[in-house]
């Protein structure tokens, strides 16, 4: 399965040939991949602004707030972060379609003009400072994202994609303002992921590891210089007709750390 949960296609997850077999998979899935991915969106949702509340994070709106939206895919998770939390979010994802789906749900929702997308492979390497002010280029301004430009990350259903993670946490890291919070959903590093719907998936799908742990969780943060804030089982959803389970992390960058 793929349940790349609300999200999941994309870009610096699984660079390079990853990320290709990543953007096949799922501009071939746009059309039916909010129907498919219902039962997690409506947890991923709830259970969302749960977890955010029990870190001690204020979940009302915040018009200044910025949020990055990484593997945005069709945006599910983008609307209600727009709707009830933050000002601005920016959706990046790999498949053109699944954010082309994404662009629309904005515009019905009238959203739109709190809504940017980057439709790129993001690395380490297109994280700069000034973006705004130095790039003048539209067309080149979006194969970029802001250092230091965001107060939440969200990843959603990524993390098994991308080969080297501590790598892949560290460039979220570098995306964080000073005391910014990094969000995490992750397939949950059980005996049914690591046999089951992961186990054939890194040929079609560009898949590289089979999920994580609380303690996992918190190691990888820790490795990657940011602090555990939460790091629990959420739910189980089901996806066609696997079930699967799913961790939500939640950590956060000091404002003494280093990049």
């Amino acid at each position: 399965m793929m349940a790349r949960g609300q999200h999941h296609s994309h870009d610096a997850r699984g660079h390079g040939h990853g990320a290709q077999l990543n953007k096949n998979a799922w501009n071939k899935h746009c059309e039916t991949y909010d129907r498919d991915s219902k039962d997690f969106v409506e947890k991923a949702t709830t259970t969302m602004f749960h977890v955010l509340r029990n870190a001690g994070i204020p979940t009302k709106m915040h018009a200044q707030m910025k949020v990055l939206d990484f593997g945005a895919g069709t945006g599910n998770l983008a609307v209600p972060l727009l709707e009830r939390l933050c000002g601005e979010v920016t959706a990046v994802d790999v498949s053109k379609g699944m954010l082309e789906y994404a662009r629309k749900k904005m515009e019905a929702k009238k959203l739109e003009d709190r809504f940017r997308i980057i439709n790129a492979e993001i690395t380490a390497e297109n994280v700069k400072a000034g973006v705004e002010n130095d790039i003048k280029k539209d067309s080149d301004r979006c194969l970029y994202v802001e250092k230091e430009g965001y107060d939440m990350v969200l990843c959603s259903m990524v993390i098994h994609h991308m080969p080297d993670m501590v790598a892949a946490i560290k460039m979220f890291k570098s995306m964080l303002k000073p005391n910014g919070l990094l969000f995490i959903y992750e397939f949950e590093a059980t005996d049914n992921a690591k046999a089951g719907a992961l186990k054939d998936k890194k040929k079609s799908h560009g898949v590289f590891h089979a999920g994580l742990t609380p303690s996992t969780f918190m190691e990888l943060m820790q490795a990657a210089g940011l602090k555990t804030l939460h790091s629990k089982h959420a739910f189980t959803f089901e996806f066609k007709d696997q079930t699967m389970d799913v961790l939500a992390g939640v950590a956060f960058k000091e404002s003494t750390s280093r990049l």
